[in-house]
């Protein structure tokens, strides 16, 4: 983020404290169904999920060529490898004789993937290198028989990807630098770019996946969910919400940030003062603070459950046990508040059956939780 941008938004938050108040929009409601509808679920993954970028792991977990991932996304098996010229290009983990996974899940490095069925063989671009009586095939040309291509490309240190095949006249390449937009460009001027993974976790977690956004895109809980941890830290119910088409910039003040209205505007740097969550539509979630972040993506797995993949990012790898043990004590102090939020999130699903609650809440300070789901909607509608 520019120094001038810095300053401007040091500005919104003083101004709100020294008033004693904070940023609003409209209240809101949210339908119950909306987190136990299965049809509208499978909305979610055709017209959200397969539709828009996802991060899937830091771009070092394919430093070299050869180097793959293989996962599931929204229910689609992905293939993410670096090619022999240094991009990433993602597949669907499918082989084109009969449909096998032709990669178990996880990392691995090669450069040559082998269908364990019935031993089709393919390159790090995805043609079809060879096949066992290929003259059987005289009705599947190998120039058809090349791995299926998913838009795939690299951004902010992260390998990000859309969970469908290419289209056609499409690019397989992603524009990220557009779809990021000014929010992405912030995170450039940090340096993302060239940042490395230091921690890297997966859960499974028993709510629908846009639970834990609604938890994580407003600070009305900061003080009793975070009362052991971190509620000390921030202002009551305190933040400062930006906008770019669906993607949101929460900006939230550490009590900290009092002290420098004593300071020239010239040396006014945010980072030590408060945590800035960049939200990417649709399920991308970055907690910059300040030296390093944290990243977590939320995946669909059914209606009522979701998959969480969390990376945290620093400038550069640790070098010495002191440097290694500050960027560890962050961590675990970033999940002692994570899981609370989790659990509430999880807690709040387990009631959505008995029919206590046809709608949920969203107050005016809540407005970019409400806004998330805006997005959602707007995006269930376009196609």
């Amino acid at each position: 983020m520019r120094h001038e941008q810095q300053v401007e938004m040091i500005e919104r938050a003083l101004a709100l404290i020294a008033e004693g108040t904070s940023e609003r929009g409209d209240p809101a409601v949210s339908p119950v169904s909306r987190y136990t509808d299965t049809d509208r679920y499978e909305q979610e993954l055709r017209k959200v999920f397969k539709q828009y970028p996802v991060t899937i792991c830091p771009s070092a977990s394919l430093a070299a060529p050869g180097d793959t991932l293989a996962v599931e996304v929204a229910g689609t098996p992905l293939l993410l490898v670096r090619s022999e010229d240094g991009s990433v290009s993602g597949f669907l983990n499918a082989c084109r004789h009969r449909g096998a996974r032709i990669a178990q899940p996880g990392k691995s490095s090669q450069r040559v993937f082998v269908c364990p069925y019935h031993s089709w063989s393919y390159d790090l671009n995805g043609s079809l290198r060879g096949r066992p009586h290929g003259a059987d095939f005289p009705h599947a040309p190998a120039r058809d028989c090349s791995l299926v291509r998913i838009p795939a490309g690299e951004a902010l240190g992260f390998v990000w990807a859309v969970p469908r095949a290419v289209r056609p006249g499409e690019s397989a390449s992603l524009d990220l630098s557009t779809y990021l937009g000014r929010f992405g460009e912030d995170l450039r001027n940090w340096g993302y770019d060239s940042w490395v993974p230091f921690d890297e976790r997966e859960f499974s977690n028993k709510a629908n996946w846009k639970i834990p956004f609604e938890g994580n895109l407003e600070t009305y809980h900061f003080q009793y969910a975070h009362r052991n941890s971190i509620a000390h830290l921030f202002y009551d119910n305190l933040l400062l919400a930006d906008y770019d088409g669906d993607h949101q910039r929460i900006f939230l003040p550490k009590r900290t940030i009092s002290s420098m209205s004593e300071e020239p505007r010239n040396e006014w740097v945010i980072g030590p003062h408060s945590n800035i969550i960049y939200y990417f539509f649709p399920a991308t979630f970055i907690l910059h603070e300040g030296d390093h972040c944290n990243m977590f993506t939320v995946l669909p797995e059914t209606v009522s459950t979701s998959r969480v993949r969390a990376i945290t990012m620093i400038p550069e790898a640790p070098q010495t046990p002191k440097s290694a043990n500050y960027w560890r004590k962050n961590v675990d102090s970033f999940w002692g508040a994570l899981s609370e939020d989790f659990a509430l999130g999880e807690s709040c699903q387990s009631t959505f059956a008995s029919g206590a609650n046809e709608v949920l809440q969203f107050g005016s300070t809540e407005c970019a939780a409400a806004r998330f789901h805006q997005s959602v909607e707007q995006a269930l509608e376009r196609i």
